[in-house]
């Protein structure tokens, strides 16, 4: 959208009327860029900003995130429990002394007994095959966990950087309407001073240009905020940057239909992760299943007798008798948790499909109400305000019949802008969900 003339402030006030039609309107006097504004600055300041692209907000975002440096510790941890999980129990070294004190002839260390065991813990049923399966679950879980948050990070920084781009319209909006009103209110200031209007029409001008002023004011802060809260996701604390505003009215992108999208062989992030997350608890069942199974112990020692300096070879083998623990208690926990992982899995694929649904409606309604304002709608209204305009010039039209059809091109501007929000908050809602991303651009390049 092209830049409107910047508004300079009137010199004099709105009550001093009488004084103020004396004089002709202050016509805008300079250029307006309403990308370079920030809070409190003059809209006539120019200052030193970084021209900003959506890149490099995302990488300046991603750059030393704690959620992703937790997301990476986390995939650490879960790597050194995958190690950990493949390591055998220890085995034990035991040492007996027998026979060295008592009564009789066991008065003395004569009849006394020394055994030295090695003894070793046998796991069966699989149970280190199955640790190691968990473990690496929980790493597949950890590092999709890891994915989602960067995703996460990146949506985040696509919707602050559409309210950057949907404010920076407004703004242009603003400052037309206020150019607008100052047009025709140079063309009342002439009629009312030559007697062919009212004194009322001057003053219902000057409201309109009032109004249009208190428009551009607000634009301009909520197009400052914008900035800084994009700012703030990378730590920043403040919006001196500049963005293409074009960006924002580019209708390029295109999806094909929502049974194609749904049917992509990528997986889609969430349910990847949710998918690990019922394989974890798969392998949770099959490891409480192991623990089920009863351990051995072997063990092989030598014993040396006092008396006769002799020595004897001994073998050991113990098995624990399941009588009471069976781990039944956990395996039926193990196996509630897993069907709810499946039935949570399941009905988050029945809320993707219906909110991957909505939000193609959203963006295809979007698309088609921003073409038809832009090729049809906004053409139309410009012709009349030309037409309307000339036509109070020469005395064929009323003040009242200007400023209608110049509040319907304002109103098409706004609903135009609107439109493009929408279509752009559901382009970004779908490459979310489809776990898409990159620049705009980049995206309407796939899109095609």
């Amino acid at each position: 959208m092209k830049r409107i003339l910047a508004v300079a402030l009137a010199s004099a006030c709105l009550g001093a009327f009488p004084r103020a039609y004396a004089q002709s309107l202050t016509p805008p006097s300079a250029p307006y860029d309403a990308s370079t504004q920030t809070a409190g600055e003059p809209a006539h300041t120019e200052g030193p900003h970084l021209r900003l692209t959506f890149d490099d907000a995302v990488s300046r975002t991603l750059e030393g995130a704690p959620l992703l440096r937790a997301g990476d510790a986390g995939i650490g941890a879960a790597a050194a429990a995958v190690d950990q999980a493949g390591v055998r129990p220890n085995p034990q070294v035991g040492v007996e002394i027998e026979n060295f004190t008592g009564s009789g002839p066991y008065s003395d260390f004569g009849s006394t007994e020394y055994t030295l065991t090695y003894s070793q813990q046998l796991e069966r049923g699989g149970k280190r095959s199955a640790r190691v399966a968990l473990a690496q679950a929980d790493r597949d879980v950890a590092l999709l966990d890891r994915e989602k948050s960067k995703l996460d990070l990146i949506y985040s920084v696509r919707q602050a950087w559409i309210g950057v781009l949907q404010t920076n319209s407004e703004l242009d909006n603003a400052i037309e309407r206020l150019a607008l009103a100052e047009n025709i209110g140079g063309i009342v200031r002439r009629r009312v001073n030559a007697a062919r209007d009212p004194l009322a029409a001057g003053l219902r001008a000057e409201n309109q240009i009032a109004e249009a002023r208190t428009e551009v004011d607000q634009a301009l802060r909520a197009f400052t905020s914008a900035k800084i809260a994009l700012a703030a996701l990378w730590g920043g604390k403040d919006g001196h940057f500049t963005v293409d505003a074009a960006e924002f009215s580019q209708l390029s992108v295109s999806y094909p239909s929502w049974g194609q999208l749904a049917t992509k062989a990528a997986t889609p992030p969430d349910l990847a992760a949710l998918d690990a997350q019922v394989t974890r608890a798969e392998r949770s069942y099959a490891v409480e299943k192991t623990r089920a199974k009863q351990d051995p112990v072997v063990g092989v020692g030598v014993r040396r007798f006092e008396n006769g300096n002799d020595f004897a070879g001994l073998v050991s083998v113990s098995i624990p008798i399941a009588l009471f623990d069976t781990n039944r208690g956990n395996i039926n926990r193990a196996m509630a948790q897993r069907q709810q992982a499946e039935w949570t899995l399941a009905e988050a694929k029945r809320q993707y499909n219906g909110e991957l649904q909505v939000q193609l409606a959203a963006f295809n309604s979007a698309k088609a109400e921003a073409t038809a304002i832009r090729n049809d709608l906004l053409p139309r209204a410009q012709e009349a305000v030309e037409s309307f305009r000339d036509g109070y010039n020469r005395g064929a039209f009323s003040y009242l019949e200007v400023a209608d059809a110049e509040k319907s091109l304002v109103d098409l501007r706004a609903r135009e802008t609107a439109a493009l929000s929408r279509y752009h908050h559901a382009s970004a809602a779908i490459d979310r969900l489809t776990g898409q991303i990159g620049s705009l651009a980049i995206l309407e390049g796939e899109g095609q």
